[in-house]
């Protein structure tokens, strides 16, 4: 099981900072952030990424297709289709997509409508080898990013999506509090594509609190182990929004994941106890 840093958890620094930074710290992977590669281009992006030998996990994210983002039906098609154009070309596994919220839609119109722009998009994936994997959030922070607010409600739109190239995340800050999370990873295992790994303490609090894998008290190597148990064979990517991580220099921010992830990858460990989330 190998591991990517995601572009967002060192929010300030340019895509070219990043590039030469993760060849400096000897991290083989990145997580693309589409925001970062609009700033640059996609053109000069996927050069880049091309030149510098990096292998790219995944790219976050296409998807919206209910206006919450801003964009109507057919331009957040039409952005998925680009996002899949930038996937292919820097060789990524899987892009992560985030289907918006309900907004001004019934609880059916939502689904159908997001059902069948992200079942057109996977079979214009298949060709290119990708992955859609289904983001959800928890219902405190899901907001205009999407209507999925369990891992459960996440692949029961996989399931009637009905494509084998359309999977979920799991993102350990969202859910790693929830009482039952071990036995849905172990349940869900084989349809999680993208392990978001990122750590925090105390409870669930904004989406800019998390913390570097290793910082926080969330049993990280204990979700790893039932995932690999349990049939997980995607990619695990270090994806930390935090104000006070952004804060930090990119060469500590990177020194100090690898210290933690290499190890946390390398050794299974026993299942511990799980705290209660309230």
């Amino acid at each position: 099981m190998d591991y990517s840093i995601n572009q967002i958890t060192t929010c300030s620094a340019s895509f070219e900072s990043d590039i030469a930074e993760w060849q400096r710290a000897g991290i083989p992977s990145i997580g693309l952030w589409r925001r970062k590669v609009d700033e640059v281009g996609e053109q000069r992006a996927v050069e880049l990424i091309r030149d510098s030998g990096l292998n790219v996990t995944s790219l976050s994210f296409g998807g919206g297709f209910t206006g919450s983002s801003g964009f109507q039906f057919r331009e957040a098609l039409s952005d998925g289709y680009q996002a899949l154009f930038l996937a292919a070309a820097v060789g990524a596994n899987t892009i992560v997509i985030a289907p918006g919220s309900r907004g001004r839609y019934t609880e059916r119109h939502e689904r159908r409508l997001v059902v069948s722009a992200i079942r057109e998009l996977s079979m214009a994936a298949d060709d290119f080898d990708l992955t859609l994997s289904l983001l959800p959030m928890h219902c405190r922070l899901a907001r205009e990013w999407t209507s999925l607010v369990s891992l459960e409600c996440a692949a029961e739109m996989a399931s009637d999506i009905g494509r084998k190239n359309v999977g979920i995340v799991f993102d350990t800050y969202q859910f790693g509090r929830n009482a039952d999370v071990l036995a849905s990873l172990e349940q869900l295992g084989s349809l999680i594509d993208l392990v978001q790994l990122s750590d925090s303490r105390g409870e669930l609090g904004t989406s800019y609190d998390r913390l570097l894998p290793g910082e926080g008290d969330l049993p990280l190597a204990d979700f790893l182990t039932v995932l690999r148990k349990s049939g997980f064979t995607g990619d695990v990517d270090v994806q930390v929004w935090s104000d006070s991580v952004w804060e930090r220099s990119t060469t500590d921010v990177l020194a100090a994941v690898r210290s933690h992830v290499d190890q946390l990858l390398a050794v299974p460990t026993r299942v511990s106890e799980l705290p209660v989330s309230v």
